[in-house]
């Protein structure tokens, strides 16, 4: 099954209520590190965790204001300064009855 299209059929189900959380590994140009830190914080469902001198981001996506999370990390690539985004962690819950996740 094509990307887009899982990803289609997740936005036509109906959910009650929904857990997609993300954790992501960003690693960005060390000057420009505080601006893509602001830049990462100023978007609904996005927390940065931790940043290092060097450039690193330990940063948490969640599905926030009808924004799928992985619509969210793949924009994090438009942000100046950032040189690669990493998928380290990925959670996705339903609680509709008999829904099966896999």
């Amino acid at each position: 099954m094509r990307l887009s299209t899982f990803v289609e059929n997740e936005h036509a189900k109906p959910r009650n209520q929904i857990e997609n959380i993300c954790g992501v590994l960003v690693h960005v140009k060390p000057g420009l590190r505080h601006e893509v830190h602001a830049a990462l914080t100023g978007i609904s469902g996005v927390e940065v965790h931790t940043m290092t001198d060097d450039g690193r981001m330990v940063v948490t996506v969640e599905d926030a204001d009808g924004v799928w999370a992985g619509a969210k990390i793949t924009s994090f690539n438009d942000i100046q300064g950032v040189l690669n985004v990493a998928l380290a962690y990925h959670h996705f819950d339903s609680d509709l009855e008999g829904e099966t996740v896999t």
